[in-house]
């Protein structure tokens, strides 16, 4: 509820950097049948410029797309954390890091593409999402009785590359991703950020994440001191919940003005 949400921010420890994290599509952006087509919304946008420009706060994305895909679609300026790839690559104020897993991996991917592309194409509805560095295989538009035989196709064609290490499965909501077999999570891009804010601000992160996908639980997790919000109706480890990302653009204007209005008391 938006109002629980409030107050989980009005009552944060006072003297620590207000760390705003949070996923993209289904979060920022409602979803579409196609990965290409999602925007963010011009209310969360205004929102987030809105507290860009504040002393104490700092924003970040977290997000299955690859970093140079959320900067196009989400630009708010270099100082701004991009985690790309599931926090596999990280950029903020003209550094980037990225984990080793992903270039050992893209032989791997190529291979996979040739091989899940004909796959994927042969089921009404379904998109295959070329990521570089991983595939994603998108069954929202496919009827519900067609997506089990389809995700079993392609874990059949990812297997030897899974089997040799060199690939991992992700399942998310509505979409299943192969990429860099590498132990990194969300959760650990998160653990990341915060550390790497706490040395360069010298200031203790209180941390904010939102996050729609499963895959956000591992974020979720990851928050030794925040708080954790889930957008949608599904099960989650999640301490509040809102309902879409209509109400998260909501919530982000209401934190906006809270901490603007703490800055100039």
């Amino acid at each position: 509820m938006l109002a629980d949400v409030h107050r989980a921010f009005v009552a944060r420890r006072r003297g620590t950097r207000l760390l705003l994290l949070s996923d993209f599509d289904g979060t920022l952006a409602e979803f579409d049948l196609d990965p290409t087509l999602p925007r963010i919304r011009s209310d969360a946008f205004a929102a987030l410029v809105a507290l860009s420009s504040l002393s104490h706060v700092t924003l970040g994305l977290v997000s299955g797309r690859r970093v140079a895909d959320l900067v196009r679609r989400v630009p708010l300026g270099s100082e701004v954390y991009m985690a790309g790839l599931h926090g596999l690559e990280i950029t903020v104020n003209g550094y980037s890091w990225q984990h080793e897993a992903v270039t050992r991996a893209a032989a791997a991917v190529a291979a996979l593409s040739s091989v899940m592309t004909p796959i994927v194409a042969s089921v009404p509805g379904a998109r295959l999402e070329q990521k570089g560095a991983a595939l994603a295989v998108h069954v929202r538009g496919v009827a519900r009785e067609a997506r089990p035989a389809l995700l079993e196709a392609a874990d059949a064609a990812a297997w030897p590359w899974i089997d040799g290490r060199s690939l991992r499965r992700l399942c998310g909501i509505d979409v299943q991703e192969y990429l860099p077999a590498a132990a990194w999570t969300k959760g650990d891009a998160v653990r990341w950020i915060a550390h790497d804010v706490s040395r360069r601000t010298g200031e203790t992160p209180w941390v904010a994440y939102f996050g729609d996908d499963l895959t956000d639980e591992d974020a979720f997790h990851a928050i030794d001191d925040g708080v954790s919000i889930v957008v949608g109706r599904r099960a989650s480890a999640a301490r509040f919940r809102l309902e879409s990302p209509a109400e998260v653009a909501v919530a982000l204007a209401d934190l906006a003005e809270a901490v603007a209005a703490e800055t100039h008391r």
